[in-house]
């Protein structure tokens, strides 16, 4: 079965490369092509396509007003062994975020490191000017292209245009008005959910709640109560007081 089983890759091999196009091997010769990863994989290995990129400030504690958003940069050829630049631009017809206020100016150029298949475009972020709003939530939109340079050529299609979306509020995860769940922690607030990841870090995954309805996720929703009781935890847009059961206007 074995020797059946080599053989048989052996041949899928062949014809493969026999069937391909020998022009494609000669594409990336001259010069690498440059494109943002615009893709990712499933479990199953199948490629979803994914040009956007979101920054949230909204999991980060309150003293964090400047941050850092990666956006993955890849090139189509052979690796170098000094640097190389490529050149990026700010689409304004398609952008709401405003430089020097939402993010710090980027510069044309950018430099791509020896030795590497991809890289990480970096962009500073500002909360500052961000609203804070989880009844009606508000991103502001970068988008941004890549350009030829003397170095790069440009890379497929999909890769060319990629957007970064920056926003300041935590939007409720999937989990929480589960039946059972939320006859302990009650209406979704985003400081409630802040308690619960500062009380432990697994509560961040925003899909699946890392704790069910055991002892010990009944003790961390009871310790959310007790902590709403004892320390006055207020909503920004309104100014109510947050419980774990209701909001209450404050005179």
């Amino acid at each position: 079965m074995k020797t059946i089983l080599a053989y048989l890759t052996i041949l899928a091999t062949i014809i493969i490369s026999a069937s391909c196009d020998q022009s494609i091997d000669n594409l990336y010769r001259d010069k690498a092509r440059i494109q943002f990863k615009y893709y990712t994989l499933d479990y199953n290995k199948k490629m979803i396509l994914n040009n956007r990129t979101t920054f949230s400030f909204g999991m980060k504690s309150d003293e964090v007003v400047t941050d850092t958003a990666k956006i993955v940069v890849e090139f189509l050829g052979t690796p170098s062994n000094t640097d190389r630049t490529y050149k990026i631009k700010v689409v304004a017809d398609s952008t709401t975020a405003v430089a020097g206020t939402h993010y710090k100016a980027l510069s044309n150029t950018q430099t791509f490191k020896a030795g590497k298949f991809n890289d990480t475009l970096r962009i500073v972020v500002y909360r500052g000017n961000l609203s804070t709003s989880f009844t009606n939530p508000e991103d502001k939109r970068l988008a941004l292209e890549v350009e030829s340079s003397d170095d790069f050529d440009l890379g497929m299609k999909d890769g060319l245009r990629t957007y970064l979306y920056i926003n300041n509020y935590l939007s409720e995860p999937v989990w929480w008005k589960t039946p059972l769940r939320y006859d302990y922690i009650g209406f979704y607030h985003p400081k409630k959910w802040k308690i619960l990841i500062s009380f432990n870090s697994r509560f961040s995954n925003a899909e699946s709640c890392p704790f069910d309805y055991n002892n010990e996720g009944r003790q961390y929703f009871q310790g959310l109560a007790n902590y709403l009781n004892a320390i006055p935890t207020f909503d920004d847009e309104t100014g109510s007081r947050i419980y774990i059961d209701r909001l209450v206007p404050q005179n």
